[in-house]
């Protein structure tokens, strides 16, 4: 009795792993990796030419940065670029950055 028991309660909390294992999904290229969106974002912080934009970073967990946001020239959009190729870690860049143009209404 003793032995079916144990058998049981081995069964009963063994048969929750798989579950929980699909529920997480894939460990890799999916998964935001903090430390390196944080990396990014400290660089274009410390460029004095970016320190002032808008600019959104999103990294994965195998180096691909997304950057994203507005720039007032072609210039800046690919300075952030450079930066963030630049940290350690990236392995490639996406530069959806847009050219914020200045209002231009008629009065």
């Amino acid at each position: 009795m003793r032995v079916m028991n144990t058998l049981y309660l081995i069964l009963v909390l063994g048969l929750p792993l798989p579950v929980l294992a699909e529920n997480i999904g894939p460990l890799t290229g999916d998964t935001e990796d903090m430390a390196t969106t944080g990396k990014v974002k400290a660089a274009l912080a410390k460029d004095v030419m970016l320190s002032a934009l808008d600019i959104k970073v999103k990294s994965d967990d195998l180096g691909a940065v997304h950057l994203s946001g507005t720039a007032k020239s072609q210039a800046e959009v690919s300075q952030a670029a450079i930066v963030a190729r630049n940290v350690s870690g990236v392995v490639s860049v996406q530069n959806d950055i847009v050219i914020d143009a200045p209002d231009t209404k008629i009065k």
